[in-house]
């Protein structure tokens, strides 16, 4: 080392001046050679003083470069070409502005997206002119143009005037002005010592014309609909002169026929009232009723479906057995025996055989027991069970 002293050094020398260089190149020139951007064209009514080499920035912070400002359609439009970083994604629903960092100029282009979702710019990809959203500054030529229209309309002996009674009205010199300003600093004060109120005051207003104005819409239709109407009334005039003229026998009629109904309506309004009281004392039947109505009306829905009722007649006679029954006597109510003759059937079928012990087959001779014996006791009972 001690021997090429001379050789670190400037070994030293050359490192520090390559580092410098590279980070001027590409901090300060901003010369990258591994950048990677896509392109993305913006067309503009102006440039706005817009150059190449301009940054480019997203809500002001820099993704890219300004490459080209080209005049296209003929004059009819300007073309900004500009390069923007990979890594920065920017969505097309966007707005474009020119600005300035300072009134000296150092133009530069924003992008100001209105969501941050999809679809993104891309490369080739187009930004078409549209006043509501590609902005550009005001030119110089057209303020001073605005400026000169707006001070050679204002009228000489007008402003003359302005000026004297400006004068005038400050010629008492300061002590009037003193006067002034007290006045203002005494109402100040007043306002001041009632701020709760003044508060409420300017809340209170504020309420009422944001109402107004809400309101607007539906009081104008409220006014036009009153003209159509009073228009309609105009025109009916006749008739409503008419209605009028012979409104006070129509009412004296009218008058006489309620007195003649008053009666006939005091009655039937009686007749309510007693079928009400009447319906209010059958409401525990008219409860149980209705239920059963519904339980019925279901019953009836069974055999109706598929559009058609259905239901099983039996035209043909079948036989049936009188029985010699008689009244039970009381005495014998609870008696704990059973009638005697109380099975036997008086008109048994020929063809047919009656069912029960007591119509057994029996021997064909007279008293077989198949039946009551003449003169025997209908009441008769059967002997009581053994315990």
């Amino acid at each position: 080392m001690k021997r090429h002293k001379t050789l670190v050094s400037n070994s030293a020398l050359i490192l520090v001046l390559l580092i410098g260089a590279t980070y001027l190149g590409v901090s300060v020139m901003r010369v990258n050679p591994l950048r990677q951007t896509y392109r993305v064209t913006v067309d503009l009514d102006v440039s706005g003083g817009l150059q190449a080499g301009n940054d480019v920035t997203l809500r002001g912070y820099r993704v890219g470069e300004v490459q080209s400002i080209k005049i296209v359609n003929d004059g009819g439009a300007i073309a900004a070409a500009v390069d923007i970083d990979t890594k920065y994604k920017i969505p097309q629903d966007t707005i474009v502005s020119v600005g300035a960092l300072s009134g000296a100029g150092e133009q530069y282009l924003d992008f100001r997206p209105n969501t941050d979702q999809g679809p993104y710019l891309g490369n080739g990809a187009v930004v078409q002119f549209d006043p509501a959203k590609v902005k550009t500054p005001t030119p110089v030529w057209s303020v001073l143009d605005n400026s000169s229209a707006l001070i050679a309309q204002i009228d000489p002996n007008k402003f003359s005037t302005i000026l004297t009674e400006l004068d005038t009205a400050l010629s008492g010199g300061p002590d009037q002005l003193r006067s002034l300003i007290d006045a203002i600093s005494i109402a100040t004060n007043g306002l001041d010592n009632l701020l709760p109120q003044t508060t409420n005051l300017i809340r209170n207003l504020q309420t009422i014309a944001g109402t107004t104005s809400m309101a607007q819409p539906d009081l104008g239709t409220l006014t036009r609909n009153s003209g159509v109407l009073f228009k309609q009334f105009n025109d009916a005039n006749a008739e409503l002169q008419k209605i009028l003229e012979q409104a006070p026998g129509q009412l004296q009629t009218l008058g006489a026929v309620l007195d003649k109904n008053a009666d006939p309506i005091t009655s039937l309004a009686t007749n309510f009232a007693a079928i009400t009281k009447a319906a209010q004392l059958r409401v525990p039947a008219l409860q149980a009723l209705f239920p059963a109505l519904v339980v019925g009306t279901s019953a009836m829905g069974v055999p109706a479906h598929d559009n058609e009722f259905y239901t099983i007649v039996d035209i043909w006679p079948r036989p049936f057995c009188d029985y010699d029954t008689k009244m039970v006597r009381p005495d014998v109510a609870t008696d704990p025996t059973f009638p005697r003759w109380a099975g036997n059937c008086v008109n048994p079928p020929a063809d047919q055989q009656i069912r029960g012990s007591a119509n057994a087959p029996r021997p064909d001779v007279p008293n077989n027991g198949a039946n009551a014996p003449a003169g025997a006791d209908p009441n008769a009972r059967t002997l009581p069970p053994v315990k």
